[in-house]
């Protein structure tokens, strides 16, 4: 559980400094902006750590 925290809270400092819209956020993972959303509500039990790796990966990979 806590691998996925850390993933979704890297999503969610890209959002908060404005690196990242969450419109352009969800574009580029592949996600609706209300599948982001849940994400970042916490609720993503039914994602395993490798899939939500795989949804940020794209983004963390551009801003390294």
């Amino acid at each position: 559980m806590r691998a996925k925290a850390e993933h979704v809270m890297k999503i969610g400092m890209l959002l908060e400094t404005g690196q990242l819209s969450q419109a352009e956020a969800a574009h580029r993972l592949g996600l609706s902006e209300e599948e982001l959303n849940e994400i970042l509500r916490g609720e993503f039990c039914d994602l395993t750590v490798a899939k939500i790796s795989e949804y940020t990966k794209p983004l963390l990979d551009e801003r390294s």
